[in-house]
């Protein structure tokens, strides 16, 4: 029986060498911690369990065996939308929000990053200073996040806040969390009962059916809340670790500095070798054989991403960042029906930043004495604080006392429904 419990302070501190000592003499390892589990640490048990939802199960309201269920171990105290459920349930509702993450709909977003992203280096860039979490990779993916639904970007620090003490489980973080779903249910309702000119996702949401039902309030209040949790803290990792690994590396910063059309492969690397979600959790529905182990239903299965990605059968030179890798079929974002509905969203954010950074905070140093990653990291491999160093430079946009970017206009929200209704129609099959 494996010692192995990727909640522990020392699976945080020895995660990789854990991982490829584990690949090494025990793939399928069993665990008694947390009620029993079995952890898959290969990169084609991983990728085989992710792309085979009729053995591997992600819904929590099971009703054949147990345990509940869910995409966490321990199963999360709420559901996280139709991460939590399985076919068909889980394609319908994905179905509603497909068109406005997909490739096409996310190039027509990189403006609006841009403009979020230069925002936030503006608040910082006279005083030669900031600490990579607080001031960039928290902001930005609350920002983009909340601005691509159409939520109001009024309370996008306490959102950020929130989400990013959730995750590395700051003491009485769940009352943020209690805070920021009556703030989701307030603008429902209110969006509901006055819904706004423009469609954006919260309001498609909103209008739309599932069998000829509209989706209740509560369903809609978890899906954005799922969008939220989703898409923001995961985001805050690999913005961190790539900040961190140029600061580390300044002849692959300049590389990159020098060509920007290699970005975009860095992204997928950085993706790779600093994956921020550790794992994900399945359950078995049917007997199945995984590397000659024999696994039963209602077994409870941890799929270990992290470990997957640094697989030396399915990587050559893993251990290493290959900035112009290819192929590089990852799993950072899982696969098959459940794979990441925010994979294009979150590379198009972490590549617009890095441009954003290489230009406008070209010496960027982070002031390695002050790192602080999370103690603990069951769910995203994140930091607290990671303060750095530049020559500082001139605002460019911002107006100073502004407390957030302004919303997109009319004319863009309209443009970004043009494009998700095209592809809704083009995808009617789905």
């Amino acid at each position: 029986m494996s010692r192995f419990d990727h909640h522990t302070a020392a699976f945080a501190r020895n995660w990789r060498a854990d991982y490829a000592r584990m690949r090494d003499s025990e793939p399928v390892a069993a665990t008694d911690a947390h009620g029993g589990y079995v952890a898959l640490t290969r990169y084609a048990d991983v990728r085989r369990a992710l792309l085979s939802p009729q053995d591997f199960a992600c819904g929590r309201d099971l009703q054949k065996h147990e345990p509940p269920g869910g995409v966490t171990i321990p199963t999360n105290p709420f559901r996280m939308g139709m991460m939590e459920m399985d076919p068909p349930e889980s394609l319908a509702l994905r179905r509603l929000l497909v068109p406005w993450f997909s490739a096409r709909a996310v190039d027509a977003e990189r403006e609006p990053i841009r403009q979020i992203v230069g925002w936030c280096i503006d608040r910082v860039i006279e005083q030669g200073r900031l600490d990579v979490v607080d001031d960039l990779a928290n902001p930005v993916p609350a920002l983009v996040t909340l601005d691509l639904l159409g939520l109001p970007l009024s309370n996008w620090a306490q959102y950020a806040r929130t989400l990013h003490e959730a995750a590395y489980r700051e003491p009485g973080s769940a009352r943020g969390i209690a805070w920021l779903l009556d703030d989701l249910r307030a603008t429902v309702a209110a969006r509901r009962a006055d819904p706004p000119d423009v469609l954006t996702p919260v309001d498609a949401l909103l209008s739309a059916e599932i069998d000829g039902q509209p989706l209740s309030e509560d369903l809609a209040v978890e899906l954005i809340f799922m969008l939220l949790n989703g898409g923001i803290d995961t985001s805050t990792a690999i913005i961190a670790q790539a900040l961190l690994y140029l600061s580390r590396h300044p002849g692959d910063r300049a590389r990159l500095a020098a060509d920007s059309s290699a970005i975009p492969a860095a992204v997928e690397e950085f993706l790779r070798f600093f994956t921020p979600g550790t794992g994900l959790a399945r359950t078995v529905v049917r007997d199945v054989t995984v590397a000659g182990v024999q696994l039963c239903p209602g077994q409870r299965v941890f799929l270990a991403l992290g470990s997957a990605n640094l697989d030396p059968e399915q990587f050559p030179d893993a251990d290493t960042v290959r900035l112009a890798r290819y192929p590089n079929r990852h799993v950072a974002f899982g696969a098959g029906v459940h794979r990441c509905l925010g994979s294009f969203l979150a590379a198009a954010e972490l590549a617009t930043l890095i441009e954003e950074v290489l230009a406008r905070l070209p010496d960027l140093g982070v002031d390695e004495a002050g790192v602080r990653p999370y103690e603990h990291i069951p769910i995203v491999a994140g930091f607290r604080a990671m303060p750095a160093t530049f020559t500082p430079g001139r605002r460019i946009g911002l107006t100073v006392g502004e407390d957030a970017p302004p919303s997109r206009s009319a004319r863009q929200r309209a443009a970004a429904a043009d494009i998700a209704a095209t592809i809704e129609e083009s995808n009617a099959d789905w």
